[in-house]
């Protein structure tokens, strides 16, 4: 299950909740010392994922400062927000508006300490009456799952929002175990129970579908989460490459134009905005979104290689050829950012310097008629006129005149 989903490290802690709800008590020998093993294991995939969320999917910087008290905050907040769409699974979305915790306003605590009095009132029940051990053991086994995600560890999503559907899929379960054994154990006829149970499913089977319609395709995915979330930029910048792809350029401008409203600091809408500017033959307007793309994001290989592109079209190949060169270091396996390296050397007079990037070029993409073509012309300045015609043949061969 770790394998799988790391979020399954709260398992032994769960099993341990379920182990006194049913006995009342746990015993260190019997209960705690087998699942030592399991601790330990899912310490070890909980600290491995949290690297890996900070240091190679980006969990850090400052879209995740939250100060301690502001992280208590959110947790209570989360914790109501996901029990409150179990209760009414009404406007839910693909991505929720991101809160704005401020622990200067008092209604920001009032979820905290709601939650706090509602374990305390489950813990009061539970230990005057036995038969009240549920609902504290419900509550413990949905916080204890949700803990990952409450807010006290940082995950890439909350650059987004704080919430997702999905990350309580775990933690419902045991919310759903308690209505379902309090709806079993009603005094009801068995003809009321199951007509209530039929009509549960039919409402719920109901929102399913409804539900899936936005899951279409891409575009009516966000087009429906930007009707339901107008401030989601990510949304509009996914939609803005898809208005590209099909060609609604002047659309995927705006859209990214919104983006960097909402969050100016994003690299990726400013490279696809200069991206989308050229598409419009609007080269010279592009290369301020490129420079300013690279000065968010210095190692944005993608934003080097357009701004090279753009300085060349627009005849200053030689203050191009310093972003080829980092774009084929930074992208070591992009043919294209090889070719594009080669293509500048050879403008600027240097035919030897290019030849090695031709061959790599070659080398990543071996189909390519436009990188023979292009290696020929470099031997052929260099004077290697039979090697040049090798490369010519190759790239006639590989893509015949019409």
């Amino acid at each position: 299950a770790l394998l799988t989903k790391t979020v399954t490290a709260t398992l032994p802690a769960a099993l341990l909740v379920v182990f006194w709800w049913k006995r009342g008590r746990l015993e260190w020998r019997r209960d705690v010392r087998p699942l030592l093993p399991w601790f330990a294991l899912g310490a070890i995939a909980g600290l491995f994922t949290a690297h890996f969320e900070r240091a190679l999917i980006g969990a850090q910087g400052g879209d995740f400062v939250l100060g301690a008290v502001q992280r208590l905050l959110l947790a209570g907040r989360v914790f109501w927000f996901y029990l409150g769409k179990l209760a009414w699974p009404a406007d839910l979305m693909f991505i929720y508006p991101h809160w704005t915790i401020d622990p200067s306003a008092s209604s920001s605590w009032l979820f905290l300490l709601a939650a706090l009095a509602s374990l305390t009132a489950a813990v009061v029940a539970a230990v005057r009456d036995r038969r009240f051990r549920a609902p504290l053991a419900a509550g413990l086994l949905f916080a204890g799952a949700l803990f990952p995600v409450l807010g006290f560890l940082n995950v890439y999503p909350f650059v987004f929002s704080y919430v997702a559907d999905h990350f309580q899929y775990l933690a419902s379960l045991p919310v759903f175990a308690l209505v379902s054994a309090g709806l079993a154990g009603a005094r009801a006829p068995a003809l009321v129970r199951g007509g209530a149970a039929v009509g549960l499913l039919a409402v719920l089977g109901g929102l399913s579908r409804s539900q899936c319609r936005m899951y279409r395709d891409a575009t009516t995915l966000y087009e429906t989460t930007l009707r339901q979330n107008p401030d989601c930029w990510l949304a509009a910048h996914n939609l803005a490459i898809l208005r590209a792809g099909s060609g609604r350029v002047p659309e995927a401008i705006s859209l990214e134009q919104k983006v960097l409203q909402l969050h100016p600091d994003y690299a990726p809408a400013e490279n696809n905005l200069g991206d989308d500017l050229m598409r419009l033959g609007r080269t010279g307007e592009a290369i301020p979104d490129f420079e300013r793309a690279i000065r968010l994001q210095p190692d944005y290989a993608v934003a080097h290689r357009n701004l090279g592109m753009a300085l060349a079209m627009t005849d200053r190949v030689a203050a191009a050829l310093p972003h080829f060169e980092l774009a084929a270091q930074l992208d070591s396996g992009d043919a294209e950012a090889q070719l594009d390296w080669a293509m500048a050397l050879l403008q600027t007079g240097h035919a030897a310097d290019a030849l090695p990037h031709f061959a790599r070029a070659l080398a990543l993409n071996p189909k390519s008629a436009e990188t023979q073509l292009a290696f020929a012309q470099a031997l052929r300045q260099l004077g290697r006129i039979d090697e040049a015609q090798q490369h010519a043949l190759e790239a006639r061969r590989l893509q015949p005149a019409p």
